[in-house]
């Protein structure tokens, strides 16, 4: 499982000093780029072949706030892989350990024209670091 951590930025949060609920969905991508980033699938690279991974669909149930002066921990790994779709599942939790958030997104790979596309026949070392994620 992969792990994200930083603190919550003051201009993430209302004025009673929780975290608006749209800053949930910017941490889940958050967390989602470093984790290719750091397992040689950056999005920017896979990009330059003309292949895009849009997000098809988010699931997310909010469990707990945080707030200003929080540090969080999103935890996620990848649930399913078929060479044209994933999906990820999340939980962030708080400092304390308190679940904030569980949810879920799937993703599609496109080419340009915004047809699906395979990413084994496009780009097949990217694919094979893909199926090593499972």
């Amino acid at each position: 499982m992969y792990e994200y951590t930083r603190a919550v930025f003051y201009y993430e949060t209302d004025k009673m000093g929780v975290v608006h609920h749209s800053n949930y969905l910017r941490w889940m991508e958050e967390a989602r780029i470093h984790y290719f980033n750091d397992t040689d699938l950056a999005y920017f690279e896979t990009e330059s072949y003309g292949v895009l991974s849009p997000i098809t669909e988010v699931n997310i149930k909010f469990k707990y706030p945080a707030r200003y002066g929080d540090t969080f921990t999103v935890k996620m790994e990848m649930t399913k892989y078929t060479g044209v779709r994933f999906s990820i599942k999340y939980v962030i939790i708080n400092q304390n350990n308190e679940v904030l958030l569980e949810g879920d997104s799937s993703h599609a790979f496109i080419d340009e024209q915004f047809k699906p596309i395979s990413l084994a026949r496009a780009i097949p070392e990217r694919h094979s670091k893909m199926l090593a994620l499972l």
